[in-house]
């Protein structure tokens, strides 16, 4: 598919293009980039009433690691009865396999909601941080302090860049911190528009170097204003996002 091509097909359509999952082992000079297109998150929750004696159900949206779509892998890990998730970082390389950068430092990102809250959070967190663990308070605990959880919703919401956007981007992160360039993420934004070509995920890019001496993942969490449905793309440092980004 051409670029032009690309440009011609409507929003809808681009967001129901067929996905073919990766979940492979990637070299380091790999230039590919990854995505899983999730279900929209609001149907994924029951609208019917919750018991309140069962703690709130979480929703897993979206995960990635080392530059690879793990969301499948990382809801399987969360304990259904108690509805947390414990991410013991050391032992991931071991628990989420093949390691997708072997001999690299990983970050992994998680994007989340709980039942009952119209936020999402998000997590993003180092390999060689200590273990996690996801909850419904989990955002306000002292033991995950040195790991950020971002509230999305409200004045911290996802973003767009005027009323006429076609895209929104929900989160993007470059290495374990989150970025909130505006002009960055106006570059992504013109890319699910088919507004421009390909990018190449650098620290030039990015305008910064939030994890020096490391080879950095990337991901967005993006979707078209018209769908509820996240859409989420992962990939490494110096790879490239380009089209099409299903793989």
């Amino acid at each position: 598919m051409r670029l032009d091509d690309w440009e011609e097909i409507s929003d809808d359509e681009k967001a129901s293009l067929p996905y073919h999952p990766v979940r492979a082992s990637k070299g380091e000079d790999d230039m590919s980039s990854e995505t899983d297109p999730t279900p929209p998150y609001e149907d994924a929750l029951s609208t019917a009433p919750r018991d309140i004696s069962l703690p709130p159900r979480l929703h897993i949206i979206g995960a990635t690691w080392g530059g690879v779509n793990v969301t499948d892998e990382v809801s399987a890990m969360a304990d259904q009865e108690r509805q947390t998730l414990l991410l013991n970082m050391d032992m991931l390389q071991y628990t989420l396999l093949p390691d997708p950068a072997y001999g690299l430092v990983k970050s992994m990102t998680v994007l989340y909601r709980y039942e009952d809250e119209a936020e999402l959070r998000l997590l993003t967190v180092p390999e060689d941080a200590p273990a996690v663990q996801v909850s419904a308070t989990a955002h306000n605990s002292p033991e995950n302090a040195m790991v950020e959880f971002t509230t999305i919703g409200g004045a911290a919401g996802a973003w767009r860049s005027g009323p006429k956007a076609q895209v929104e981007i929900v989160a993007a992160t470059y290495g374990p911190q989150r970025i909130q360039t505006p002009a960055v993420l106006q570059e992504l934004a013109m890319f699910f528009e088919g507004k421009r070509g390909q990018i190449r995920m650098t620290n030039s890019f990015f305008r910064t170097d939030p994890w020096v001496d490391h080879k950095k993942s990337w991901t967005v969490y993006f979707r078209f204003v018209d769908s509820q449905r996240i859409q989420c793309v992962t990939g490494m440092e110096d790879g490239a996002l380009e089209v099409p980004w299903t793989r």
